[in-house]
Formats: C-alpha cells, sequence, structure tokens
C-alpha cells in the first residue's frame, strides 16, 4: 500500500534544510508501512532499484553525479524531467535489524555533502524508524484497547440482562401482598444488591470510554449511601460464614462524594471486605473504619478495613506494594482467587492519588489503610466528625462492639 504518511514530513523538511536539496523521499519496500514523498515527482516514473542499491549498503550511498553512472544513467527521473543528477540516501532498519527502506535527497545538479551532513541524514534515518515504530506500536494498542472496549460492553450487555430480571422480579414480589417465604427487607435487599452492581458496571464503562479525568458523571452521593450499598453487597458472603462485619463511620453522615467518587470507594472498600472475607476463618471478624481529617488545605479521608483471618505472605505484599497480580490462594473455606482485585485496588487509588498501605501476619490478620484526598469543593462546610457506629453479625442483628486484638503486624508500605 503507498500513500502519503504526514507523520514523516517534518523528518523531509529537515533533510532538505540541512543538505541543501530541493528534494526528499521516503521509501517503504515492506509492505506494513505507507509511502511518503516530499514534492510531485510522478510515482510511475520512479524506479525504486537505487533503494535498493541504498539497502544493501553499510553507510551512506552517495551518488555525485547519476548522468555519468551506468547503473542509473539510463532511468526515466535522470533522463528525462525532472532530471535529477545528484542522490544521497541513507538506509532504515528496524531495532529488530529488518531493513525496510531508504531515506534519500535528491538534486538537479551535480554536487557533494560533508561528512557532518552525512551523518546528521544517518540520524535522521534513526528518528524515522523511531517514528514509524512508535506509530505501529500505537496503533497496535488503539486496536487492542478497541477489541477489550467492544468485549467489556459485550459483557455489560450479558451481565445487565440477568440483572436487570432481578431487579424487576424483586419489584413485583415487593409489590405482592402474601409472601411470607420472602420477607421485605430481604427482598430489598436483593434489589438494592443488584442495582449496585449495575452502578458499579456503569461506572467501569465510563471511566473507559471517557477517560479517568475528564467528562465524569456529574452529581453526588452521601457517603452513608456507600456505606449501606456494601453492607447489602457483601451482608450475604457474612451471614454465610458467620462472621462479623462492623462499620464505624467517624464522619459526618451529611458528607457528599461526587458520583464517581462514590462508584470508586465502592469498589475499593468492597474489593477489600470482599477479600477480608475470602481469608476469615468461620466466625471471624472484619471492621470497616472510616473517618477524616486535613492535611493543610485537603481534606483526607481514611480508610481501615481489618480482619482476624489468615493473613498475607511476604511474597503477596511484596507483589501488592509493587503493583502486580497477587499469587492465587485459596480462602478459608475453599473459594476461588484470581489475584486482581488487590491490584484493582491499588491502581484506583493511586488515580486518586491517594495512598495505601498493609500490615500483616500470617495467621493473625490483615489490616489495610487507605488515604484518600476528598474531591468536594464546600469542604470547609463540612461539620466535625461525628462517631457512628453500626455492626452486622451474621444473623443480621445489630450489636455492641466486640474487641478485636490487632497487635504483632509486619508493616510494610
Amino acid at each position: 500500500m503507498n500513500k502519503q504518511n504526514l507523520n514523516l514530513h517534518p523528518h523531509i523538511e529537515l533533510a532538505k534544510d540541512f543538505t541543501n536539496s530541493p528534494v526528499c523521499k521516503i521509501n517503504i519496500i515492506e509492505p506494513y508501512y505507507q509511502y511518503a514523498e516530499a514534492n510531485n515527482v510522478d510515482k510511475a516514473t520512479y524506479n525504486d532499484s537505487i533503494c535498493n542499491d541504498t539497502i544493501r549498503q553499510n553507510t551512506i550511498y552517495e551518488i555525485e553525479d547519476l548522468s555519468n553512472d551506468i547503473r542509473y544513467e539510463n532511468h526515466p527521473y535522470v533522463k528525462e524531467p525532472p532530471n535529477y543528477k545528484y542522490y544521497c540516501g541513507a538506509k532504515l532498519t528496524t531495532t529488530n535489524g529488518i531493513d525496510i527502506g531508504s531515506i534519500c535527497v535528491l538534486d538537479k545538479k551535480s554536487k557533494h555533502i560533508s561528512n557532518r551532513q552525512k551523518e546528521r541524514l544517518q540520524q535522521l534515518a534513526l528518528l524515522v524508524i523511531n517514528t514509524i515504530e512508535c506509530e505501529n506500536r500505537y496503533k497496535d494498542i488503539a486496536s487492542k484497547l478497541d477489541t477489550l472496549r467492544d468485549n467489556l460492553h459485550k459483557l455489560n450487555h450479558d451481565v445487565r440482562t440477568p440483572i436487570s430480571g432481578i431487579v424487576g422480579m424483586s419489584d413485583l414480589l415487593i409489590e405482592k401482598k402474601n409472601h411470607d417465604k420472602f420477607p421485605d427487607q430481604e427482598l430489598k435487599m436483593i434489589k438494592e444488591s443488584a442495582e449496585t452492581t449495575l452502578s458499579i458496571i456503569d461506572g467501569v464503562l465510563e471511566n473507559l470510554d471517557n477517560g479517568n479525568s475528564q467528562h465524569k458523571k456529574t452529581g453526588e452521593k452521601p457517603l452513608t449511601d456507600v456505606i449501606e450499598k456494601i453492607k447489602h453487597l457483601y451482608n450475604p458472603l457474612v451471614q454465610k460464614k458467620d462472621l462479623t462485619l462492623t462499620f464505624t463511620n467517624q464522619v459526618d453522615t451529611g458528607v457528599m462524594l461526587p458520583h464517581y467518587f462514590s462508584l470508586k470507594l465502592l469498589q475499593i472498600i468492597g474489593n477489600l471486605v470482599s477479600n477480608s472475607t475470602k481469608f476469615t476463618h468461620e466466625k471471624g471478624a472484619i471492621e470497616v473504619i472510616i473517618n477524616r481529617d486535613s492535611e493543610h488545605t485537603q481534606d483526607i479521608l481514611n480508610i481501615s478495613v481489618k480482619d482476624n483471618g489468615k493473613g498475607m505472605t511476604s511474597d503477596q505484599i511484596s507483589a501488592f506494594n509493587s503493583g502486580k497480580s497477587i499469587a492465587r490462594s485459596s480462602g478459608t473455606n475453599g473459594e476461588k482467587s484470581f489475584g486482581v482485585g488487590l491490584k484493582h485496588v491499588k491502581q484506583m487509588i493511586n488515580e486518586e492519588e491517594g495512598t495505601i498501605t498493609v500490615k500483616a501476619r500470617q495467621s493473625k490478620g490483615t489490616e489495610f489503610s487507605i488515604s484518600l484526598p476528598i474531591p468536594v469543593n464546600e469542604t470547609d462546610t463540612l461539620s466535625k466528625p461525628m462517631p457512628l457506629f453500626q455492626q452486622i453479625n451474621g444473623n443480621g442483628k445489630t450489636n455492641l462492639p466486640t474487641g478485636i486484638g490487632w497487635n504483632n503486624f509486619d508493616s510494610v508500605q
């Protein structure tokens, strides 16, 4: 495929300038890239044999007078207009050693350029290769991203349909008068959990389509909504393992968070609670503590998620701190682990310019401590922290807090 490539034109103009030549051409002989030229020479009259000769050279290939060279004197672009006489070219070789073409300058008069000019032409050839390879990598990544986006949208469609069905069926059951086997509270939790899952899916797709920093969905959500949604989502898992899940919110209940941030917070805390649920033995305890403080003019949301479960190994902590996937391990009841949840948590926190540390010791539990800047406009209107304690047991009842020992942790950041 031969068509003009505008990305190479600056290189062409630069070569013309420092060699004082009216014409520069970049010839690509490999089919995977494009052909570029700097003037209106008729391509049909141009013969590529000199390009092939250039590629066979180990140095700059210079012909001071083409009309006096038996190899080229009868070529149309020499014998007929534009009647080129001078040629100087450098081959283009990819980083993996494949010769793909040449960059050359031509002139209608016979001449000679200095060694310094030849060196600069050779350096320019390297820049041309860099441009070509960067563009190819960009196209490859863009293609993969498009495929990923398409697959996620298909997954969204496939997952949304059954979840929406759960929401609809929950509404129908709630509206019915006689459904003793399905209490209203449990039905509402099913519905809210399904709606929360849909919100998370929407948030992921919104970030994928619009980027993390632009076109974020407007609107605000109270912090308490995030806490309630996590309770609804993970209460069934907690009850199944007879765990104690405690939320201690020391932030004013009226604090409002941007919509995108509330979804991200839901994913962060949710992933950590889910992880603790997997790796905490039956009748164990998980505690989430949320408070707020200020550093200079920035309000910080501090979150602690800790359990008295299996604890992370030193290798797992090292992988987490370096942003890698955590080695897979089974939960206390054989639950599957895919090793990506904690990596995702760290990425989301980094995107919000927050920090996360982990303290863990095998058989002694794990504690994650998070600090996130609160992206609100009127933080000075927030009242002082107010303690709001709520605990959910496996039986769904609310009790006073019970003490959990959190001593003897190895601290790693």
